[in-house]
């Protein structure tokens, strides 16, 4: 399999994907496993995430790929948050935090 292209995309839109791909032809191990994780950890509608996503990354300092991984992770933990945000080096003040943690909440 040759890959095209590589974007960051929330586990929601995963599961869409792979859901609509089951229905269409029959799947690798892989893919069903996946899927059937997804379903079971994947608690969020699309459009829900995908407005999370969006207003987590109104700061400016807090990358799309950060930001689909913190709504993923789902936690109001502010040490889950930080360590998501350390892999970019990003340091929010406590406000930021706060701020993430309410749109998560």
């Amino acid at each position: 399999m040759e890959i095209k292209s590589s974007k960051p995309i929330p586990l929601a839109e995963a599961k869409d994907i792979l859901a609509e791909r089951s229905k269409d032809s029959e799947m690798g191990y892989e893919q069903s496993q996946a899927l059937e994780n997804m379903e079971r950890y994947t608690g969020s509608d699309l459009d829900k995430v995908k407005k999370l996503v969006s207003a987590i990354m109104e700061n400016k300092k807090i990358s799309k790929e950060a930001a689909i991984k913190i709504v993923d992770v789902g936690s109001d933990n502010p040490s889950t948050i930080k360590a998501i945000l350390s892999k970019d080096k990003t340091d929010i003040s406590e406000e930021e935090m706060q701020q993430i943690i309410k749109d998560i909440a």
